[in-house]
This record gives structure tokens, C-alpha cells and sequence, in this order.
């Protein structure tokens, strides 16, 4: 009897609408003999709020991150945007204990579909001290997609920059479907100077079977 040829990878997914709705999510990584956790979280506010001049939505967006059981680094910021269509107009929170608003300058939606090999960018824009006009850095943001298995896409987003003199990155991996929904899969951080990769467990390249369940 003639096997089945072996299923093709998804080549692409509807974008998923912002924002982002991101359930606490527990992932894990190891460095140097450490175990580290992160737990990471975004999740959509009731109501608006004023920023920037505007009548905004928000969402808080929480990351708190162990090492051996022992919390080294909390971080809660609260990013603001239009609705209908989705439009991101910043950020405000915290960076190493300095209170920042975080403003967009040019803002790119992602495409209506995502294709693998597709890659562009999202925004940038400038830090500034909290209730100040003083600029103390900027970020950029960008993304790209690359095939993942039969179901989904990889969707990655990179943000890199610097505040007050000191680089940082972030970069977040998301499986997509191709209806657009996703789930959050890994991110990687600067901790202490070292870049850490945060899996989820259903990941796989943590070994899982993949972030969706068919």
C-alpha cells in the first residue's frame, strides 16, 4: 500500500488583529547552569484613556522573570493605540527603574497576509523621560515570517534600540494560524547582558508537539 506523501508546511496565514491578546504564559530557559522562568502577559483594558492627545485604548503588558526561583526583574508597561482600524501610538512603563513614555513616529500595519520569507517593518520611535521632553532613546520595530509545521507560521517581531546609553532587545516568536489566531511560543531578552531564549513548553523547539492543539 502506497504511503501518504507527507503534509506540507503552511505557506501562509491571515495577519492577526491587533492588539495582541496574550494569556499569562509561562516559559523557560537555561544559561551558565541556570534555570530561569518568565512570565509574560498582554492583555487589553477596559474603556480609554488620554495619551498623546488622543482618546486611546491600552493594554498592560506584564514580564516578570526568575532565576533559580528567585525574582531578578518585574516589568509592567501599558502600550496605548487606536482602534478601527489598529493603530499603535506608544508606550508607557519602566526600563532598569526609569519611568519612560515611549512614542511612536512612524507606524507600518502588517500586511493582510502574512507569506513565508516576508519581512518588513512594524514602527519606531522615541523614548522620553516620564511627564518630559527629554529624549533618552528609540527603538525600532520590525518583523518576519518563516515556515513553522502544517498548521501554522512563525511570525517574529524584533525591537531593538537604546535607553539612557544602554542597548536592549527583545525578540517575541509567535505561531500564527492561518485563520490569525496565535500563540505565543518564545521570547528572547537581554538579562544581566546575557541574551536568554524563553520557551513554551508546547513549543518545538522546546520539545513540545507545537502551540496548537488540531
Amino acid at each position: 500500500m502506497q504511503s501518504s506523501p507527507p503534509a506540507q508546511n503552511l505557506e501562509s496565514a491571515s495577519a492577526p488583529a491587533g492588539p495582541f491578546n496574550i494569556p499569562s504564559t509561562t516559559l523557560t530557559a537555561t544559561s551558565g547552569g541556570n534555570s530561569y522562568t518568565a512570565i509574560y502577559s498582554q492583555t487589553p483594558n477596559n474603556g480609554t484613556t488620554m495619551f498623546d492627545g488622543h482618546a486611546a485604548y491600552s493594554s498592560t503588558v506584564s514580564l516578570t522573570i526568575t532565576e533559580n526561583g528567585s525574582t531578578i526583574g518585574t516589568e509592567v508597561s501599558t502600550a496605548y493605540y487606536l482602534e478601527s482600524p489598529y493603530e499603535p501610538l506608544g508606550l508607557s512603563g519602566t526600563v532598569s527603574g526609569t519611568a519612560y513614555t515611549f512614542l511612536f513616529t512612524s507606524t507600518n500595519p502588517y500586511p493582510s497576509t502574512l507569506t513565508v520569507g516576508s519581512s518588513g517593518p512594524l514602527g519606531s520611535g522615541t523614548f522620553y523621560l516620564s511627564g518630559k521632553n527629554d529624549g533618552i532613546g528609540s527603538l525600532t520595530v520590525t518583523y518576519s515570517v518563516a515556515s513553522s509545521d502544517a498548521s501554522t507560521v512563525l511570525l517574529t517581531t524584533y525591537a531593538t534600540g537604546t535607553v539612557n546609553g544602554q542597548s536592549i532587545s527583545e525578540t517575541i516568536n509567535y505561531a500564527v494560524n492561518a485563520s490569525g489566531a496565535l500563540q505565543l511560543q518564545s521570547v528572547e531578552i537581554l538579562v544581566n547582558g546575557t541574551t536568554l531564549t524563553f520557551t513554551n513548553s508546547c513549543s518545538v523547539a522546546a520539545g513540545g508537539a507545537g502551540c496548537w492543539d488540531y
